[in-house]
């Protein structure tokens, strides 16, 4: 067990039910198959056939991935062939190199741990939860397939705060419309011994406009400024210079928390907002939760030493 995320594991060989869940049921469905570093894309009409192919695919020892959207045709996986979408989807990566280059998880119990926990600052119901045999994949799903342009508003609002929440998510994946994930029931092939994809935790189908509002909200919260921070002095002038270059150059390997702190208490939190919310990105890139939670207290005023 855990986190109390996991409760469930896939026995299907392919499992329909998730594939039903997470892939819209309307336009062209698409598979990829890679081997010897090869793409395929191979179209289907719907998901009985879908999962057949990736069955077939996967015993012969073929890597196999499922389009997470439908398409206008099967002749391109391109984005703006891109129909509709019926999930939100991030994707932890998870490995020691991964972890040292703050590109993922040292394990996937990191990975849960730090899922739940930005699940519970956002706002946002569990997910359904996808041992990838690398990684986690998280899915919210909807009940209705959403247009493509509708799921890309939302998408790049829920990449923006991993972002700004320190949850090292991969950047290329949440708001790609033309995304492949492994299909639960799948083997994954990169680690020598094929690792099972299985579904630890499932998860009730969601709204598409109250997620999407939960996570506006959770974006509202956090780029909002106290109003007192208003009334004080600001000293643009040096604002700009002193959160511009902090901005570039804040990293773990260069500065500590500490002493970012003490540069805080000489920036006035009431600059300009394209000078504060670099500074924000900068810190929750570089000390994730801790350094957010500073970056707010900082935007309140808390820190403000004004000279």
């Amino acid at each position: 067990m855990m986190n109390g995320f996991e409760n469930m594991r896939s026995t299907l060989p392919i499992s329909l039910d998730f594939l039903r869940k997470v892939i819209p049921n309307r336009g062209v469905l698409l598979i990829t198959q890679i081997k010897n570093g090869k793409a395929v894309n191979i179209p289907c009409d719907e998901f009985d056939s879908m999962g057949k192919r990736l069955r077939r695919a996967d015993i012969s020892g073929v890597d196999v991935y499922h389009a997470c959207a439908s398409f206008e045709d099967g002749t391109s996986r391109a984005s703006c062939n891109a129909k509709f979408l019926k999930a939100l989807f991030l994707d932890l990566d998870c490995g020691e190199e991964k972890a040292e280059r703050k590109q993922g998880y040292a394990t996937k119990r990191d990975a849960l741990s730090a899922l739940k926990a930005f699940c519970h600052s956002v706002g946002l119901p569990r997910p359904m939860i996808v041992d990838s045999g690398g990684g986690i994949h998280a899915y919210w799903a909807f009940k209705t397939a959403v247009p493509t342009a509708d799921w890309k508003v939302a998408a790049e609002s829920l990449k923006s705060l991993c972002k700004s929440h320190g949850l090292l998510a991969d950047r290329q994946v949440t708001a790609d419309a033309a995304r492949i994930l492994r299909p639960v029931g799948s083997h994954n092939r990169k680690y020598g011994q094929p690792r099972e994809v299985t579904l630890l935790k499932d998860a009730d189908c969601v709204d598409f406009e109250s997620i999407k509002g939960i996570i506006d909200a959770a974006a509202n919260r956090f780029e909002a400024v106290d109003g007192s921070t208003n009334e004080r002095t600001v000293h643009q002038a040096t604002a700009i210079k002193i959160s511009a270059g902090l901005a570039e150059k804040v990293n773990p390997n260069s500065y500590s928390i500490s002493q970012v702190k003490e540069a805080l208490k000489r920036i006035d939190p009431g600059c300009p907002r394209c000078e504060w919310l670099p500074v924000g990105m900068a810190i929750a890139d570089a000390f994730g939760e801790p350094g957010r939670i500073l970056f707010l207290g900082w935007s309140r005023g808390d820190l403000w030493e004004p000279a």
